[in-house]
């Protein structure tokens, strides 16, 4: 059985502030500005690495009352100036599903390039899913 919407945003947030204490992740929410404020979505880097790697895996997910209303591209772009301006990183990576049409404009909206398929990558609901690998680099993204 799947977790509830409040078990996700509770391990979410247990996620967020171990990341936050070991910089290994930063874990952002996108609330809209006008009233009720409604949650957007998450904005993630993950397994930031620093020495001689700088770079680390970008991820999103968007309500689904959001989609198709420039939220995510928005929200990726601000993801990627915190990773390249903010954090000094030099390499951002998105892996995304090759089913997922929306994403995977989002990633080539913002500058990402393809650079290939893994196989079998990750187990999402309970089969193993191919993703296309996108990457970015700091001199690529614009100040």
């Amino acid at each position: 059985m799947g977790q509830t919407l409040d078990q996700l945003f509770d391990d979410r947030l247990a996620r967020t502030h171990n990341a936050a204490a070991d910089s290994s992740a930063a874990r952002l929410a996108a609330f809209a500005l006008a009233p009720p404020h409604p949650l957007i979505g998450f904005f993630c880097l993950n397994n930031i690495v620093r020495g001689i790697f700088q770079s680390t895996d970008a991820s999103w997910i968007v309500s689904a009352d959001s989609i198709n209303q420039g939220f995510a591209t928005e929200g990726v772009a601000a993801l990627l100036d915190i990773a390249f301006h903010t954090l000094g990183l030099h390499r951002v990576q998105a892996n995304i599903i090759p089913t997922n049409l929306a994403s995977l404009r989002v990633a080539r909206k913002v500058g990402f390039r393809e650079e290939g398929r893994a196989l079998r990558m990750l187990k999402i609901a309970d089969q193993w899913q191919d993703h296309l690998m996108f990457a970015k680099l700091a001199d690529e993204h614009p100040t």
